[in-house]
């Protein structure tokens, strides 16, 4: 029993240790080693095929944490109850599921849920739980949506975890809905969008991955289908002026450095890649035709 009191403190310290080594604060550590350990009891549970990680972490996972740290899990429920008492009693029994080695309780009786509109048309369920490592605690949020249908299907994904344990084998979103998404909402939003983190999550994907352009015509045609969203001929977010705007460059200085980034990247250079990438695939939708090239990382070009 004397080992396993001692748990908590050896894996806080070997924390500490990562965090020194990535030039990452601790708590950005934690939070992300308390969300890991979520997702692996997630992945021993019986429900584990019932939610698909989406959003900010599994962007940032997908770059071994290189990218933009986020606060909340993000998950699409597929095939199960949207009923709140539900969902809030199916969390419960996955945090409650104990794994001795990594030292983290959740606190299953404080946990709160609710409901959240995500937009006019989407409800959307949120689960608070706080999290302790030893006297460390932090509070988690999860987000859960409903309805939304990924193209190409969610597959499965071993999450990259801090520490020699046991992988989290969870279901993902699909990269090309994860844009789509992002698209619709910079489409619907238009020149009142200050969501500097879709720019940024679309112009990390478009650096790191191959796309292929008729998967993402047919993923951002089915989500702008589903969500009513009208294509307009000449877009403003296709204009230099969207890109040279006085406003929106601050905004997006104030997003880097809130992230604590050191990368210099300019709004205007940004926005010139998410055109280059984007635009031809949604001319194509206008013109009501397929779009058969492939996107390269490297280049940054459709061929």
């Amino acid at each position: 029993m004397g080992n396993v009191k001692n748990i908590p403190a050896s894996v806080s310290e070997r924390l500490k240790n990562i965090a020194k080594q990535s030039g990452k604060t601790f708590d950005l550590i934690l939070l992300l080693y308390f969300q890991e350990r979520l997702l692996y009891r997630l992945s021993i549970s019986s429900y584990r095929d019932k939610f698909v990680l989406k959003g900010g972490l599994f962007l940032f996972s997908l770059t071994q944490f290189k990218s933009r740290p986020t606060k909340d899990i993000d998950f699409l429920a597929k095939q199960i109850s949207n009923d709140i008492k539900y969902i809030k009693s199916v969390f419960e029994s996955i945090c409650a599921l104990t794994v001795e080695e990594d030292g983290v309780e959740f606190d299953v009786n404080g946990m709160t849920v609710e409901r959240i509109k995500e937009d006019a048309n989407y409800e959307g369920v949120r689960i608070k739980v706080s999290a302790s490592l030893g006297k460390i605690r932090k509070q988690l949020q999860l987000d859960i949506g409903f309805g939304d249908v990924v193209i190409p299907k969610p597959k499965e994904m071993k999450y990259p975890t801090l520490l020699n344990m046991n992988p989290p084998e969870i279901q993902v979103y699909s990269t090309y809905s994860v844009i789509a998404e992002k698209f619709e909402a910079m489409i619907s939003l238009s020149v009142i969008n200050s969501r500097m983190k879709d720019f940024y999550d679309v112009f990390t994907l478009l650096s790191t991955e191959n796309f292929d352009g008729r998967i993402l015509w047919e993923a951002i045609f089915e989500t702008f289908q589903r969500r009513g969203t009208n294509l307009e001929k000449d877009h403003p977010m296709f204009l230099c002026s969207f890109a040279e705007d006085e406003r929106r460059n601050k905004q997006w200085k104030a997003f880097l450095q809130r992230m604590g980034t050191k990368e210099d990247l300019h709004f205007s250079f940004v926005m010139r890649k998410i055109r280059d990438f984007l635009f031809p695939v949604y001319d194509s939708i206008l013109r009501e035709e397929e779009y058969f090239k492939k996107w390269n990382k490297i280049t940054l070009e459709w061929e």
